[in-house]
């Protein structure tokens, strides 16, 4: 008798257990449908804007767009107090993350100075994108999303955990702007962290970022971000050779990075330093594109049309048409001297804290770094060593190797780079170092010590 007790007890356990298991996720993923398409409308409204900005601007020379651009955003981060607004909108959504879970943080929690932000940093990087400044796209998109999942757990209408409220968002817009959902999922799981994925986040996520990647499909077009599935052919390929190459390209784009990111660093600490104390920080944008405007004035007339447009104003678009024109023979000197002039723009751009986002700079110049590579060791195939130094700049610069991989794969639509790509990620990460360009970014585990002899 007692053992028939049991028996239906544990049976009724069982059923409580799935019943909880069952309502924890069925609520989880209502509020990823809503997030969803939520996020995905507010996309596509966010990319018409971008169109108007860029319109906009298309009526004025190309070296006086910037200086307007950074005078605005200057202008409304003194007169709103919105300091926010600078920078590249990843490292806020990384120290929202962080500092949320205290007490009493010092970030904005009340829902009008969030929206204010938000708008703010919106209009900032429409304006400084169609202006014509290098400018990636995922910093609105990641405090778009991350701010609506904020405001769901706010709500308290839903039995939501805030951290996967705004993982959950902000993977939705993010996953939109990169055109890869499971990507873009990855990427806003990942990017928070030294040594670490929110794993917990991916599953709403994933569902919420396809969402709303469908539903910018519908007014879009569904089209990877980088549209060489068709035009890449390796039947020809020496398999052997690009392997041992793509181990040297790892190693060199890692140490590339490595350099890249020191002096970047360096240049923005003491130029913020110098602002903050003598004239105030909320100038230092309409300073950096004033000599944005002065360099591409003086450097423009002598790169051709066919390559004006990796300083004015670039996007994925271009960043195809870029990777077909580089299969006809240009000369390494060339490629050398357009990563130069690159590395340039993006001092004068993210340095001066523009908002500015950092993946598309970071793909653009992973592009010309893998040019550059594959034009001296292998130029049958030069845009293989593209798509490896897109993933390998990406994910060495951000700590992120797991979502460069995933992200260019994505992105691509060519699983079959899946090894080489993964291969040249993970040396770039390991050889760039443990620093990263998000400085807000935690070690979850401790840190290795260093022991000396």
């Amino acid at each position: 008798m007692a053992e028939n007790i049991d028996f239906f007890q544990r049976i009724k356990e069982f059923f409580q257990l799935q019943r909880f298991w069952l309502n924890k996720y069925l609520n989880l993923i209502l509020v990823s449908i809503i997030l969803g398409v939520l996020s995905g409308f507010l996309m596509v409204g966010f990319f018409y804007l971008l169109m108007l900005f860029e319109w906009g601007f298309s009526f004025l020379p190309f070296f006086i767009s910037p200086i307007i651009a950074g005078g605005l955003t200057s202008f409304i981060v003194k007169v709103s107090k919105c300091d926010r607004v600078m920078g590249t909108g990843a490292a806020e959504f990384v120290e929202d993350v962080h500092i949320l879970k205290k007490v009493q943080p010092n970030v904005p929690t009340k829902s009008f100075e969030r929206l204010k932000n938000l708008i703010g940093k919106t209009l900032a990087t429409s304006w400084t994108f169609g202006s014509g400044v290098i400018c990636g796209l995922e910093g609105p998109g990641l405090l778009i999303g991350g701010n609506l999942g904020y405001l769901f757990y706010k709500s308290e209408r839903f039995d939501v955990e805030r951290e996967l409220a705004t993982f959950t968002g902000a993977s939705a817009c993010t996953g939109v702007i990169l055109r890869s959902p499971i990507g873009g999922s990855l990427f806003c799981a990942e990017l928070p962290y030294n040594n670490h994925i929110k794993y917990r986040s991916l599953i709403p996520s994933i569902l919420a970022s396809t969402i709303a990647y469908f539903i910018y499909a519908a007014f879009f077009g569904l089209d990877p971000f980088l549209q060489l599935h068709e035009s890449i052919n390796v039947v020809n390929l020496n398999y052997t050779y690009f392997i041992i190459l793509t181990v040297l390209f790892g190693i060199f784009s890692g140490l590339f990075v490595l350099l890249f990111m020191g002096l970047l660093r360096g240049f923005t600490n003491k130029l913020s330093g110098f602002f903050r104390d003598k004239l105030g920080l909320w100038i230092l944008p309409f300073f950096g594109t004033i000599l944005y405007s002065i360099f591409l004035f003086l450097v423009i007339p002598y790169i051709g049309t066919e390559f004006e447009k990796i300083l004015i104003r670039p996007d994925s678009d271009y960043l195809t048409q870029f990777t077909n024109q580089i299969n006809v023979p240009i000369a390494w000197y060339f490629l050398l001297f357009l990563i130069f002039l690159f590395l340039i723009a993006l001092f004068l751009s993210i340095g001066t804290l523009n908002s500015a986002g950092i993946i598309l700079p970071l793909i653009l110049l992973g592009s010309l770094l893998g040019g550059f590579f594959g034009i001296i060791f292998y130029p049958e195939h030069v845009e293989l060593f593209v798509i490896l130094g897109i993933a390998s700049v990406l994910g060495a610069a951000i700590n992120n190797p797991i979502t460069a991989i995933v992200i260019v794969i994505e992105m691509t639509w060519f699983p079959i780079l899946f090894i080489p790509v993964g291969i040249s990620t993970i040396l770039a990460y390991i050889f760039s170092g443990p620093s990263s360009m998000i400085a807000t970014q935690e070690y979850i585990y401790e840190k290795a010590k260093i022991s000396t002899p």
